[in-house]
């Protein structure tokens, strides 16, 4: 359905959204130039190589439901399955490189499943990827194998209308942001987007069908892959996640494994509140407002801390699997010594640094700690009454309240900012950040200013949409 058949009032959002959206013929010709060198340079590499091999685009350049600005293409290297994997890998390498290298592309190796080249020509980014040729999910060897066959099923699927409302579905999706199925965003991946609109029709109707839905209860399954009596069944085998949606091509896979509560949550709200009052700031929110950091402590009267680190050279999800593993260790050495934290996130530049972001009720806690001990009678209380009875911390006690043995004692650590710089090391991390713990820096309250300055807009964005939590669609 096309922007000018809604009606009021989505009509004039949705045409408005649509032209900033769609990609100009300019930009359809830069692309296809791209592609072009990229085939040529392929097909000169064809008798160069002991094994056969084609190649394809795919992602949304070939669904043709890439937004307009977007810089990304997807090729695909495929080999007969007749090869080895350690053949695949080392096949699909040379051939990347020396592609590379004839259309002058700088690349760098990057590793998912397999190895891949990241190349960069023109101001496009182009992945170059290595799998095997496959008929069926059956025949899969590696997860990449499939992608493919999501190409084929949504080309088959979306007419030239329905692959607008993909375009807007996904602006809408990166405006409240919940697009991206990286391990940083756990949002909506552009297959799935795909999947919704030719499930549900058009991006309306979409936003209607998602208003609807309820976490750990919504089941998608648009080729009926199972019968409707073994939903419940089948959502027990997926391990019930927040939302299922069957993969069309592979009925043993879920293709929104990757969302998490929070973004299927934000996905339903700003739906619902799109529908009452539809607005373009769901589309393109504004940046947020610039803040006085001095002024902000003064109002909240909490402690912020952030931690900045050196980023370890690792693929994007292994390394957001890491910052969120030392967020969490940050967040337990917290609780463990009595500071409540309000709220902590991580932001990176993925390639020089990784700041931890942490609001605390209070940086500082009393000398004073009280300290509960076993219940009298159980076979520990001796030990526990001997421990505290002469210590020199011990600034009361032991007593008994209730039934159980308490002691105040002196706090090991008064101030949040000095058991951050001496007990990091004391909690679980991710295994190559707990490696940079010693070049740690620890900046408290108005000293975020430094970070502010420093790095640039992208963090400064980030900071103070963290710190003020708003959500911009819900003044549209």
């Amino acid at each position: 359905m096309s922007p000018s058949s809604r009606g009021e009032p989505y009509q004039r959002v949705l045409a408005e959204v649509l032209s900033r959206v769609k990609p100009t013929p300019e930009e359809r010709l830069k692309v296809g130039k791209v592609i072009s060198r990229l085939f040529k340079a392929f097909k000169e590499l064809k008798g160069l190589i002991p094994v056969n091999f084609k190649v394809e685009i795919e992602g949304s350049i070939a669904k043709d439901t890439w937004i307009s600005g977007d810089k990304d293409i997807d090729v695909f290297i495929l080999f007969p399955r007749s090869i080895s994997v350690e053949e695949l890998r080392a096949y699909g390498l040379r051939i990347a490189k020396a592609c590379a290298d004839r259309v002058g592309g700088e690349y760098r190796e990057r590793y998912a499943e397999h190895p891949y080249l990241e190349v960069f020509i023109r101001g496009y980014h182009v992945d170059i990827v290595p799998a095997f040729m496959i008929r069926s999910p059956e025949e899969m060897i590696s997860a990449v194998d499939r992608t493919p066959l999501h190409t084929k099923y949504v080309r088959s699927k979306l007419g030239a209308k329905m692959r607008d409302e993909v375009r807007l579905l996904k602006q809408f999706m990166k405006g409240i942001g919940v697009y991206g199925a990286e391990r940083r965003v756990s949002g909506f991946s552009g297959y799935l987007a795909e999947l919704l609109v030719i499930h549900y029709g058009s991006f309306i109707d979409v936003l209607k069908g998602v208003s609807s839905w309820r976490p750990h209860r919504t089941l998608i399954d648009i080729e009926g892959h199972y019968p409707p009596r073994l939903i419940e069944v089948v959502k027990e085998g997926f391990g019930k996640p927040p939302l299922v949606l069957i993969d069309p091509v592979d009925k043993r896979r879920n293709a929104a494994a990757s969302v998490s509560l929070e973004k299927m949550a934000t996905f339903i709200a700003a739906s619902r509140f799109f529908l009452r009052k539809p607005s373009v700031r769901y589309f393109y929110p504004p940046k947020p407002s610039d803040i006085n950091l001095r002024e902000e402590l003064k109002k909240r009267g909490t402690c912020l801390l952030a931690v900045k680190l050196p980023c370890p050279k690792l693929p994007p999800d292994v390394l957001w699997g890491e910052i969120y593993r030392s967020l969490e260790g940050f967040r337990n050495l917290f609780k463990a010594h009595s500071f409540e934290v309000l709220s902590c996130s991580a932001w990176s530049d993925e390639e020089e640094r990784i700041v931890f972001l942490f609001e605390l009720s209070s940086g500082r806690l009393p000398y004073l700690e009280r300290h509960v001990g076993p219940p009298v009678g159980s076979p520990n209380e001796e030990d526990f009454v001997s421990k505290y009875l002469r210590g020199a911390y011990v600034l009361a006690g032991p007593f008994i309240e209730g039934n159980r043995w308490v002691v105040y004692k002196l706090r090991a650590f008064t101030r949040a900012k000095e058991l951050l710089l001496k007990g990091a090391g004391k909690v679980r991390h991710g295994k190559h950040i707990a490696k940079l713990l010693d070049s740690m820096e620890v900046y408290e309250g108005e000293e975020l200013d430094v970070l502010l300055n420093s790095f640039g807009e992208p963090f400064k964005e980030y900071f103070i949409s963290w710190l003020t939590k708003r959500l911009y669609w819900l003044e549209g």
